[in-house]
């Protein structure tokens, strides 16, 4: 059965109708659909934070983890991963405009993605340097791309207040379809486009959830039992995680429900938890390394190289040998990373598009950074140690020193 989004969000009844689902686009967004989402949200927090003091029988209103919506007050609502990342330059922006989001750069792609969103003359005509980048990426392969990044942005807005310049495209080449959208740095009004912390954390991703929702249906008690499987064998920090945590280091298997006692095979596996007998004894690392797995998905595999002598960077001032490079498709991942030998232990350094080559068995110093580890260094704090450069190694460290 098909629904119009006057139907949904006025929730009267609806009937059979033939048209397709493309018409909601031309429904304008209604006040009354922003006051459900607000009684959501507020729900959403109070739910949380009920759920995060309740015992194990709780977990079952748990859904997910990572960057996907969690939609902690219904796990039957449908889960959307959000990432979003922002640039300065406007040679990037145009860049990303032109090349990445039609994918001219990809010969492979033969059908070349079509742009939407705000007037291509119009956008350039207003395009400011900074600009955000954004991934829309729902579980539920049905949702329709376009028509979700239409009606998220119109929910922005109303959001935020501003009216935005963007444009927006969808990539079939992967195994898991999803949408790019560009969001110029200044709205329609000549102001400044910044989006709030907890916006980007809960409430664009929450505001995800509820459209794709609205869209295809709740999820199915089989799609919820496969998420909920596929936990177990996450190599990321989960909800399962966070009651292993409760138990501390040793935990004993007695009474404990299957999910929990799987999971702690899975991370026996991953050599992040030793098996005794009855119990099960945890690494002293195994929240760091699942942590961040999630934030650096290559994380992981540079760990068990090192045989779990690996530590990711957590700023101030490093100097070792480097070993290893990792990057990525620019536009796709935005972080890639140096493994460096310090002599005592590998450091996993996430960078922000790395653009120095050759760095691979040359020492180096990382000077910069910050103890966040949201926040990767740029390739401009890194610095090779050669014999007519040392000068400026030694002049940044004294600087610090004073």
């Amino acid at each position: 059965m098909n629904h119009s989004i006057k139907d949904i969000f006025s929730n009267k009844p609806t009937r059979e109708k033939e048209e397709d689902l493309y018409k909601v686009k031309k429904v304008p967004f209604r006040k009354d659909d922003m006051r459900i989402l607000e009684d959501l949200m507020k729900k959403s927090l109070r739910t949380k934070r009920s759920n995060e003091s309740s015992s194990w029988k709780n977990f079952g209103h748990f859904d997910g983890g990572g960057s996907f919506a969690d939609s902690i007050f219904n796990p039957k609502r449908q889960r959307v991963m959000f990432k979003q990342s922002f640039n300065p330059s406007k040679t990037v922006h145009k860049k990303y405009l032109n090349t990445y989001m039609p994918q001219e750069n990809k010969d492979y792609v033969v059908e070349k993605p079509e742009l939407f969103g705000t007037p291509e003359d119009e956008y350039n005509e207003n395009m400011s340097a900074y600009h955000y980048k954004w991934i829309l990426s729902p579980e539920n392969q049905n949702v329709d791309l376009k028509l979700l990044a239409e009606q998220f942005i119109k929910r922005v807005e109303e959001i935020t207040g501003q009216q935005l310049y963007w444009r927006g495209c969808i990539h079939n080449d992967t195994a898991h379809r999803h949408a790019h959208l560009c969001i110029n740095g200044k709205d329609k009004n000549g102001l400044k486009v910044r989006f709030q912390k907890e916006l980007v954390k809960t409430t664009f991703r929450e505001t995800l959830s509820y459209i794709s929702t609205l869209m295809v249906g709740e999820r199915s008690e089989q799609e919820i039992e496969a998420a909920r499987k596929g936990l177990i064998n996450s190599k990321r920090w989960t909800k399962l995680d966070d009651v292993l945590e409760t138990f501390g280091k040793t935990i004993s298997i007695k009474n404990l429900e299957p999910e929990l006692v799987n999971r702690l095979a899975y991370l026996s596996e991953l050599k992040l938890a030793e098996k005794h007998e009855d119990r099960y004894v945890l690494k002293d690392d195994w929240k760091d390394v699942l942590v961040a797995t999630g934030r650096y998905n290559t994380y992981f595999d540079e760990w068990q190289k090192s045989n779990g002598n690996l530590e990711l960077y957590a700023g101030g001032t490093v100097r070792g040998v480097c070993e290893n490079v990792i990057t990525f498709d620019k536009d796709e991942a935005w972080n890639d990373a140096i493994i460096i030998n310090d002599g005592e232990k590998h450091i996993y350094v996430p960078i922000w598009q790395l653009t120095k080559d050759n760095l691979i068995g040359k020492e180096i110093a990382i000077s910069g950074g910050t103890k966040a580890l949201a926040r990767q260094i740029r390739t401009s704090d890194i610095y090779i140690i050669e014999d007519d450069k040392k000068h400026k190694y030694r002049k940044n460290i004294k600087k610090q020193g004073e």
